[in-house]
């Protein structure tokens, strides 16, 4: 029933017969429905048991999820711990106990160490994803510490990875520390090859003007994305704390969206309303299998300095949707995509893949401490789109918008056209990564 795709049935099934000495697959299945059925203490009491008789990564993560939910984050540092002594030359673990340190416990120093000990590891045994991560956390506590120099270093090292979390930001300062250490035409090269990767970045575009090295209005212009918003439509992306986990997305859409007008619609990220139903996957934590591995393959692997190839090109995410909808289907869906391709025709792959695969963002597309995860949207964005709108007062959509001028509404409250809302928001306006406005509130015209 599983590989079939008949995930209720099967899920169901694992529910009931789970056992802690079972294969980590199962045993995380079926507390993932005890989870979803409001059976907490039985899917705790078998993620518990299980990290006794067959300790794995993927169910302690889960087990971690419910610990961060309940806020017992001594309780979850303790697992990542244990999770370390599987394997002491496994970087992943080590950073899992940094993040909790850091973005949880809030104990800078102890993270600190966790961070650097990952990296040495990436370093000795050449583990290149994780070490992109590594360098990410690294190099914020330096910035912190106030050690410069030490973070000048780390980021001629990082940037030599051309990895998509060395963002905008990571350019300014070290373009600003190179003409700090003399060397201006290094600083110029660098902050031109920041310019390219991030060519709506205004502060690399000020930062050439303000450096000295030409004007704004000389470089090549803005490109345009998606469509221009209706006359009188308002669009506000808002500022919202660094959202996590432990959150609840109903709770935060009424935190953030303050008496709004009936006909407003507030729209959330997919990927962060997902992150915060615990809707991820630990890199390091799922093992991609042959046939994850195989089709992800086929999937288009551009890949650009600083930029990502498509979600599903990456092995981790092929197999997540194997988990998801079952291996049947998703063969399907990739020969119909390949069909599509050959004939010219896009998102065969999609429209029978569905929902699930449409919505799963790739590591290191989100803000850390969720940037080597794969993240997909909720478990029901119509059903929670509804219940935010009677919840805040206005209209609500849950959206999924990429870089390339497409949004999707993948669910949405009862008033709302979701031609209309999609047209709006092809812009992209909401910010994931170091932004942090996930949440828009899209006015329209009176």
């Amino acid at each position: 029933m599983d590989v079939l795709g008949f995930k209720d049935i099967s899920q169901d099934g694992f529910a009931r017969r789970a056992k802690p000495e079972h294969h980590p697959y199962v045993v995380y299945m079926g507390a993932k429905r005890l989870l979803q059925s409001g059976h907490k203490a039985q899917a705790r009491e078998l993620l518990e048991s299980s990290m006794k008789k067959r300790p794995s990564l993927r169910c302690g993560r889960l087990l971690m999820h419910m610990l961060i939910k309940e806020q017992d984050y001594d309780a979850a540092l303790s697992v990542a711990r244990r999770l370390s002594d599987l394997d002491r030359d496994n970087p992943w673990p080590y950073l899992l106990i940094g993040d909790v340190e850091y973005f949880f416990l809030k104990d800078k120093e102890a993270a600190f160490e966790s961070f650097v000990t990952a990296l040495e590891i990436c370093k000795k045994f050449n583990r290149k994803n994780p070490l992109k991560v590594a360098y990410k956390r690294v190099c914020r506590l330096l910035e912190e510490k106030g050690m410069h120099n030490e973070l000048i270093d780390h980021l001629l090292e990082f940037i030599k990875l051309e990895s998509s979390n060395f963002h905008d930001r990571e350019f300014h300062i070290l373009v600003n520390g190179l003409l700090e250490r003399g060397q201006r035409q290094r600083a110029k090269e660098v902050l031109s090859l920041g310019i390219k990767a991030y060519p709506r970045s205004t502060l690399l575009r000020q930062d050439w003007e303000d450096l000295g090295f030409g004007r704004v209005e000389d470089l090549p212009p803005i490109p345009v994305r998606g469509k221009l918003p209706p006359s009188g439509v308002a669009i506000v992306p808002i500022k919202t704390r660094l959202l996590t986990e432990k959150d609840d997305p109903k709770e935060v859409m009424k935190e953030y969206v303050i008496s709004p007008k009936p006909d407003d619609i507030a729209t959330i990220s997919s990927c962060v309303a997902g992150l915060m139903e615990g809707r991820f996957f630990m890199e390091g934590a799922v093992e991609p299998g042959f046939l994850a591995r195989s089709l992800s393959r086929f999937v288009d692997q551009k890949d650009i300095p600083f930029g990502g190839a498509a979600p599903m090109a990456n092995p981790l995410s092929m197999q997540v949707l194997l988990e998801e909808i079952g291996s049947v289907r998703t063969v399907l869906a990739a020969i119909a995509g390949g069909v599509g391709k050959i004939l010219g025709k896009k998102g065969w792959f999609y429209m029978l893949a569905g929902q699930d695969a449409g919505q799963i963002d790739d590591v290191l597309g989100s803000l850390p401490p969720y940037d080597y995860y794969v993240i997909m949207g909720p478990y029901d964005p119509s059903g929670l789109a509804e219940t935010i709108s009677s919840e805040i007062g206005c209209e609500a959509a849950i959206i999924d918008a990429n870089d390339l001028g497409v949004a999707w509404a993948v669910g949405y409250s009862s008033g709302v056209d979701a031609s209309w809302l999609e047209d709006v928001m092809s812009t992209n306006p909401a910010g994931n990564q170091e932004q942090q406005t996930p949440i828009v509130l899209v006015t329209k015209p009176l």
